[in-house]
């Protein structure tokens, strides 16, 4: 969402504590460290421009228009002073994590709060009141990286989440390029349904095998597009003569999907328009 609405907004997003892992400059040795090898993610921004200064007091003087906490479990650094400060509907908390439980005490502060993993657990069910402010959130892919495929070469990619022996690339290009040069790649919930996986196959024009896609809860992954691929896995697994007969139809259909809702540029308009529904 940060690399979203650096693309809509430049400059005059603030990462007040700097996520580095997304600037240019981050080194070699610092990459090698991230999780996934900090695949995907890591490395998209080049402009660093914004004034992190004096964040207390733009806090106070309600210097910015929104106050977004990227990952609500992990930081609430000046929360209380924001809370006093900014009405409910200009505090956006988004909850990212791979569990569907809330971070109850957040979702009682009662502000905008977006729930990648959304399916309430019944654990939980005494926040029913406070769900009018909860809305769904999945992962995107970096609008950059959008890349249609190549000449297929194979069916299906090396890569598989279902044998960790498969993971073999070392580089981001060359991961890529097994699903560049594949007609489709399997993919699977693991600790949550959501899963930048699924986007990066589609990025790479790549069509999702996702046999479980049919299951996954209503109010996760809102903007991904499971009709589709529910259809590609029902041929898949039926009849996958006609599947392959039909292929560039079928991915076709997901680099649409992908380039209209499933970018990074497009997650950050999507929740700019439910901000400014929110506030009219």
């Amino acid at each position: 969402m940060l690399l979203g609405l650096k693309e809509l907004f430049g400059d005059d997003v603030v990462d007040c504590n700097k996520r580095f892992h997304l600037y240019s400059d981050y080194s070699d040795e610092q990459l090698a460290t991230e999780y996934g090898r900090g695949f995907t993610i890591c490395r998209n921004l080049t402009s660093d421009n914004a004034d992190r200064e004096d964040i207390t007091k733009k806090i106070r003087n309600k210097y910015f228009d929104y106050v977004f906490y990227g990952s609500i479990w992990r930081c609430q650094e000046h929360l209380q002073l924001v809370l006093e400060n900014y009405d409910k509907k200009k505090i956006i908390f988004v909850d990212g994590e791979d569990s569907n439980m809330f971070l109850e005490e957040r979702v009682k502060d009662g502000v905008v709060y977006f729930k990648r993993e959304l399916y309430p657990d019944q654990k939980q069910i005494h926040l029913q009141e406070y769900m009018q402010h909860v809305l769904p959130i999945s992962f995107a892919f970096p609008t950059n990286k959008v890349n249609a495929g190549q000449k297929k070469e194979r069916r299906v990619a090396h890569s598989d989440p279902r044998d960790r022996k498969t993971y073999v690339f070392n580089t981001e290009a060359e991961y890529y390029q097994d699903y560049m040069f594949s007609k489709y790649a399997y993919t699977m919930p693991k600790a949550g349904w959501d899963c930048l996986r699924h986007y990066e196959i589609m990025g790479n024009g790549c069509v999702p095998l996702f046999p479980e896609i049919m299951n996954c809860p209503r109010y996760s992954m809102m903007r991904f597009p499971k009709s589709l691929l529910t259809k590609v896995a029902f041929f898949d697994k039926n009849d996958p003569k006609w599947l392959d007969q039909n292929y560039e139809y079928f991915q076709s259909e997901v680099m649409d999907h992908m380039k209209k809702y499933n970018t990074t540029k497009a997650l950050a308009e999507h929740v700019m328009k439910e901000l400014s529904l929110i506030n009219k």
